[in-house]
């Protein structure tokens, strides 16, 4: 298949309408509405996470404090900022999907948090630890106080040492718990001080006192490391960056929502530029359209009546084929007529001369019929007269003047119907017929032609009809007798002089439920192939110039096709041709059927 060759100037214009229209999309893209509602529920799971991890460090120093009972509310906060940090990563993606400059400051923020989130997480669970047996070893103390007194005033002791015990025991227990709830560096060292002389004072003692001295100091010892271990996971969340974390990803939101939002400006700035730029385009192009669409509009009224013009030449053009096909036959049927016009012109004198001895009996019956009016008359002349009647009637019967007038005048009237016959069938053909449609018989059709043709005929070719049983068609009848001639006339032309009789075989019959088969049949030379599939281009012939217009077959061949048909030709060198002619009964669209002879036959 042959590829159509493009158009470089369409094909510009289509790529620079693209080009526009993708320019014009990628500004509608980039200034579509931000979504507010998106930013505000991240910042505020920012402030959320923010609110929580102040929180959580309230709980933490309360428990620290002892304010806190259990490390329940410790413990609660972990879940809700484990949520609210996923939430916040799966909302920040969400958001900056299209960004990804935007998303790549943010997501190393988002994952610093995570990772201060996270020692966070690690040291509260040590501190938890740490804080549970501080707690333990700050609540065992006032017990091993109690058993170090009753263990020193049963013991065997010098009363005034087992005072020293209790006051000294009683000053480091005070220290110690103080030191617990609020710890210092001066505070420290009197508890350290305390329990060098509690472990001096127990020297010698009984050894179940040393005992219960030695587990109070062991204690007392393990709140001190308690203590600073505690003291030193508080310095450590308070140096985590989490709250910090949060501002920073608060701020780099709001920086980069800010950026967006005056990019979004600038690019709605850029809309209405180009917006502005494509309505002047729009308003060249309708200006230019206008122009194109006048011009096109004198063009198609040219255009028309050009097409007008033409086709009343067609109507003159067919006209003319088919006065040329009826000036081949002038002299033939003026011969036709000249036959039947000289019998009946022998009739009439064969009838003036029997008129007169109808004239003499005509006058004898008159003169007999005054004599018997008159009163008197003379019998002898009336026997006379009455003599002269009956010969001149006798003679008339005898003759049978009567009968041979009578069939004379059926002749004449016989000649005078072929020669109407033959002057009718000439004006049908020869007329212009504009869109005259009608029902008609195709056999009706070919015997016309046959005898508007008989003269080309007669005497020269045989014709043979095989009518088969064949219903009317709708049609033009003049247009379509037209081609039933053209063929005939082609076929009688290509029939040679010679001893085997010349044929031309007529037959109708159904080629279907819908369509009529006509098939006009000769037994001549034939078509040789290298004109057969020429005979129907216009102004093409075989015959010698003046004796054809080659239209003949151009013409019918257009008729044919006007009217919903077809010609097929089956030709063999010397054995003849077969035209066969397909016409449908009736045609496929009334509006069609209207316009057959109007598409052809245009009126000027």
């Amino acid at each position: 298949m042959k590829l159509k060759k493009l158009n470089p100037t369409r094909t510009l214009y289509a790529l620079g309408a693209f080009a526009l229209i993708g320019l014009l999309a990628m500004l509608v893209m980039k200034t579509r509405a931000v979504d507010f509602e998106a930013h505000n529920q991240i910042i505020g799971t920012l402030r959320e996470l923010k609110q929580v991890d102040a929180e959580w460090n309230v709980e933490v120093l309360r428990a620290k404090t002892g304010l806190a009972t259990n490390y329940d509310r410790v413990a609660s906060p972990l879940p809700l900022v484990t949520s609210l940090e996923t939430a916040l990563r799966g909302q920040t993606g969400v958001f900056w999907e299209d960004r990804a400059a935007s998303k790549a400051r943010l997501i190393p923020l988002l994952d610093a948090y995570k990772q201060a989130m996270d020692q966070k997480i690690a040291a509260i669970e040590s501190f938890k630890s740490q804080n549970a047996i501080l707690r333990n070893s700050s609540r065992f103390l006032p017990i091993a106080a109690t058993d170090l007194v009753e263990a020193t005033r049963a013991g065997a002791i010098h009363a005034e040492h087992k005072l020293q015990i209790e006051q000294a025991l009683y000053h480091l227990l005070a220290n110690t718990m103080t030191y617990s709830m609020a710890p210092d560096q001066p505070l420290r060292e009197r508890v350290s001080e305390g329990t060098q002389t509690i472990r001096q004072l127990t020297v010698d003692v009984p050894s179940e006192v040393q005992q219960r001295a030695v587990t109070l100091v062991a204690h007392v010892g393990k709140v001190l490391q308690q203590q600073e271990s505690g003291t030193k996971l508080l310095a450590e969340l308070a140096a985590l960056p989490t709250a910090k974390a949060i501002d920073e990803l608060s701020d780099a939101h709001s920086q980069e929502h800010e950026k967006l939002l005056t990019e979004q400006q600038a690019y709605r700035q850029a809309l209405i530029g180009y917006s502005a730029f494509l309505l002047l385009l729009l308003g060249i192009a309708a200006w230019r359209l206008f122009k194109d669409y006048k011009l096109l509009n004198r063009t198609n009224s040219a255009l028309h009546k050009t097409n007008l013009e033409l086709k009343e030449s067609q109507v003159h053009l067919v006209q003319a084929e088919k006065m040329s096909a009826l000036g081949q036959m002038v002299a033939g049927i003026a011969h036709e007529i000249n036959t039947p016009l000289a019998y009946v012109k022998g009739t009439f004198s064969v009838i003036k001369e029997q008129l007169m001895p109808m004239q003499t009996l005509l006058a004898r019956s008159y003169q007999f019929t005054q004599q018997m009016r008159e009163a008197k008359h003379d019998k002898a002349a009336l026997n006379l007269q009455l003599r002269d009647v009956e010969k001149s009637a006798k003679s008339l019967v005898e003759e049978g003047v009567m009968q041979e007038m009578a069939g004379l005048l059926k002749d004449g009237i016989h000649g005078i119907e072929q020669i109407s016959e033959i002057v009718l069938n000439l004006k049908n053909f020869s007329r212009l017929d504009r869109a005259k449609i009608a029902e008609f018989s195709v056999q009706a059709g070919l015997d016309s032609t046959l005898l508007l043709a008989r003269n080309l005929l007669k005497g020269k070719v045989e014709i043979r009809k095989e009518y088969g049983d064949v219903p009317p068609i709708t049609g033009s009848p003049s247009q379509i007798n037209q081609v039933f001639l053209n063929i005939i006339t082609n076929a009688a032309h290509a029939m040679p002089e010679r001893a085997q009789t010349n044929v031309i075989t007529l037959r109708t019959a159904l080629h279907d439920d819908q369509t009529v088969c006509i098939e006009i049949q000769d037994n001549g030379s034939g078509i040789p192939k290298d004109v057969l599939p020429k005979i129907f281009d216009p102004f093409f012939t075989t015959k010698p110039i003046g004796q054809g217009t080659g239209m003949g077959l151009s013409i019918s061949f257009k008729i044919i096709q006007e009217h919903g048909g077809k010609i097929l030709v089956d030709t063999e060198p010397e054995i003849g041709t077969i035209f066969t002619i397909l016409l449908p009964i009736k045609p496929f669209e009334t509006a069609a059927v209207e316009s057959v002879d109007s598409e052809l036959l245009v009126a000027a």
